[in-house]
């Protein structure tokens, strides 16, 4: 069984992705966890109710009318994403370090001359900008090791002595005939790229018969091939991710008599996403016989590029009945316009320090719209005097109400991928708490935790996508000045699939079987620091 699912793997790794959109496209578009201030964050994002914060803003537009003067501040941070893996007894790991800037912008309030205890206390204007999502990621999974080279009737058991028969029976400009006239995937590209990467040859005195860098010819016995893996190969599946989503938000507000705050929001967002995945066989112990100038390890690899720009509305409400504190907010759907381009190739690199890559001569690009979820929040916060304060966040977030939409006509299939979402997604629950302790008037301590529901049925994953979010913060404060440090730790647990359908290479539209049972366990600690001014 082992052996059998090495050749599906092998023979479509990058397959799936040829494919257009699918519903991983559709969950990171939606993800939206919202890191922001460090007041904030160190309360886990619970401040739909409190307001008062740059941060609050985007959770509940009404959270600007708590504001009494202007304020200003900016959020850089530190981010550390590791994710250990396991497969068939395998385990590996990999970590990423990113900077990114959670947070920037200013509100300012503008209050009549005349100090006012009912009516129009106060009007409000901000301009903010907040990170939403970190897609900054490396995954390092062990897939086989020590694997040897034969054949048994399943398949081979290295990527590349499979490339190497099917290579077998074309004369080289044969495949380059095929990789340059064909506008879609062939099997039969990885062929020619192996070729023009160094990793395959005609065997002397031949035109169409090939070996492989894990093969030989004995010169004892002309025209045999000899496998020289004998010391046998590791076979990895990298993946490297890169970018962030933010939105930039302009908010409006209004204090009615200190109890009824409103506000409304035009919001701006922006969507940056890169990955390269690579299916990679190192050559760890080495071959018999050695050449000077070996193979050290190669990558066949796919890469995909995504941009994209959208716009959402919100509105929200707070009621400040002294101590206590309701909020409820309605966030409508971003509407984005994407971008986005893939390609495939191949890249060797020998112990000599040559390498050598062939890329696709052709790139797929798709542009298209996607609509996220709308979703509404419920808030309650009790605040004690300048010493205390609790608060509790609900989120409720309609995954089912995604949905991408042609600008160039392919109606059937986005209306497939659609009714894929309203089957496979669902309704999501989401909740944040978080408190805040001032032992003294200029210094606070904080703590949060969050829940972050699954977007798919149970039935449509092997292990539901929850996550868990653990936050503590401090804060210093004076008149005019304060400084804020939180740190927070995102963390949950998935499995990991490979399409590996065969069927999948000519008639995308047909449901693709997978490869499961890479165990994946991801933990992300980041570390922000917020410097704010009030005027």
């Amino acid at each position: 069984m082992k052996k059998i699912a090495y050749t599906l793997l092998f023979g479509l790794l990058t397959a799936g992705a040829v494919v257009a959109q699918n519903i991983d496209d559709a969950l990171r578009f939606n993800k939206h966890e919202l890191t922001g201030t460090s007041r904030s964050l160190g309360m886990a994002n619970a401040f739909g109710a409190l307001g008062g914060d740059l941060s609050a803003i985007s959770i509940n537009p009404a959270g600007i009318a708590v504001y009494r003067t202007s304020e200003f501040a900016f959020t850089p941070s530190i981010s550390i994403n590791q994710v250990e893996s396991e497969f068939l007894g395998l385990k590996s790991k990999d970590d990423k370090f990113s900077f990114p800037f959670n947070q920037i912008g200013g509100v300012t309030t503008i209050r009549p001359l005349r100090e006012k205890d009912k009516g129009l206390i106060s009007t409000h204007f901000g301009f903010t900008y907040n990170r939403t999502a970190d897609f900054n990621q490396n995954l390092n999974m062990l897939l086989g090791q020590n694997i040897k080279d034969f054949y048994d009737g399943s398949g081979f058991n290295t990527l590349l002595n499979n490339i190497t028969m099917q290579s077998n029976g074309y004369i080289p400009y044969e495949l380059e005939d095929i990789e340059n006239n064909d506008n879609g995937f062939n099997p039969l590209h990885r062929s020619y790229w192996a070729y023009e990467s160094y990793l395959t040859d005609v065997v002397e005195g031949e035109e169409d018969i090939y070996l492989s860098q894990y093969q030989y010819v004995d010169s004892d016995r002309p025209g045999e091939i000899i496998d020289r893996n004998i010391n046998g190969i590791d076979q990895y599946n990298l993946i490297d991710r890169s970018g962030y989503a933010g939105e930039y938000g302009l908010t409006f507000g209004a204090n009615i008599s200190h109890i009824l705050l409103m506000g409304a929001s035009i919001n701006f967002q922006t969507y940056r996403f890169e990955q390269k995945e690579s299916f990679r066989e190192v050559n760890a112990y080495g071959f018999n016989p050695g050449y000077n100038e070996d193979l050290d390890y190669y990558d066949m690899y796919s890469q995909l590029s995504q941009k994209g720009f959208g716009v959402n509305g919100k509105f929200g409400l707070i009621v400040n009945l002294h101590p206590i504190r309701l909020g409820a907010a309605i966030h409508s759907p971003t509407f984005y316009d994407v971008d986005e381009e893939f390609y495939y190739g191949m890249e060797s690199y020998f112990k000599d320090r040559f390498s050598a890559q062939k890329k696709s001569s052709y790139m797929f690009d798709y542009s298209y719209n996607y609509r996220t979820p709308y979703k509404a929040t419920g808030s309650a916060a009790i605040v004690l005097g300048k010493f205390a304060l609790l608060s509790v966040d609900y989120e409720m977030t309609d995954h089912t109400s995604s949905k991408f939409s042609s600008k160039n006509g392919y109606d059937t299939y986005y209306r497939e991928l659609n009714d894929q979402i309203d089957e496979q997604m669902k309704m999501t629950h989401n909740f944040r708490a978080g408190i805040e302790l001032k032992p003294v008037p200029f210094f606070a301590i904080r703590a949060g935790a969050a829940y972050f529901d699954s977007p798919l049925k149970k039935e449509y994953t092997d292990k539901e996508l929850t996550k868990w979010m653990a936050t503590t913060g401090i804060g210093f404060r004076n008149k005019n000045f304060f400084f804020d440090v939180a740190y927070a730790m995102l963390f949950n647990k998935e499995t990991y699939n490979i399409n590996a359908n065969p069927d999948y290479l000519s008639h995308p539209h047909i449901d693709p079987l997978y490869f499961t049972g890479i165990e994946l366990s991801n933990k992300n600690h980041q570390a922000s620091f917020t410097f704010g001014w009030k005027f």
